[in-house]
């Protein structure tokens, strides 16, 4: 038979799929269906940690400023560095670097026993924001360890998804054994 000199294009027969449709030709193997739900889960439960992290941090930040201004009147109003540092856990350095911070404080007249109250309960909601945070953290952190392990995704992917460098990935998961 003579070779083909007509105007229709040579298809090659390896790029069609059996529907006569294009077939995708990737050297890298398709995931399957369930790799790609386990892809999506994943992916919207680093979104939603991402997010309540950004909401946690948010919440120390707030309850960080409203202390340190109760931190600052406290000093102002008489109470004792060392007492302030007694009451808030914060080491006397610090007390003394946020009471100077504060220099347009005039005393409140707020009782003594006010202000402790006040420090304790301030101190104490910092501290369960900050518990909250590490807890959403080490989820996060479980989260990577799994995509890893399951080969999900890899270091660059995660940190797109969860804000963090690939670098902090990688020294993060050092002594996960990952599948070859």
């Amino acid at each position: 038979m003579p070779p083909h000199t007509g105007s229709a294009p040579a298809v090659s027969l390896q790029g069609r799929a059996a529907t006569g449709r294009y077939a995708y030709r990737a050297k890298a193997p398709r995931p399957e269906a369930s790799d790609y739900a386990e892809h999506a889960k994943l992916a919207y439960a680093l979104g939603v940690h991402r997010q309540l992290l950004s909401h946690a941090q948010s919440a120390i930040r707030t309850l960080t400023a409203a202390r340190n201004e109760l931190i600052a009147q406290a000093i102002e109003d008489g109470l004792t560095i060392a007492t302030v540092s007694a009451v808030t856990g914060e080491n006397m350095k610090s007390v003394r670097t946020i009471a100077l911070a504060y220099d347009d404080l005039h005393p409140g007249g707020v009782p003594r026993s006010a202000h402790v109250a006040a420090l304790k309960q301030k101190s104490e909601e910092l501290r369960a924001a900050e518990q909250h945070r590490h807890r959403i953290t080490e989820r996060r952190e479980a989260l990577i360890v799994m995509a890893l392990r399951n080969q999900v995704c890899d270091d660059l992917e995660l940190a797109s998804l969860t804000g963090l460098t690939p670098d902090h990935i990688r020294r993060s998961t050092r002594g996960i054994a990952r599948p070859a």
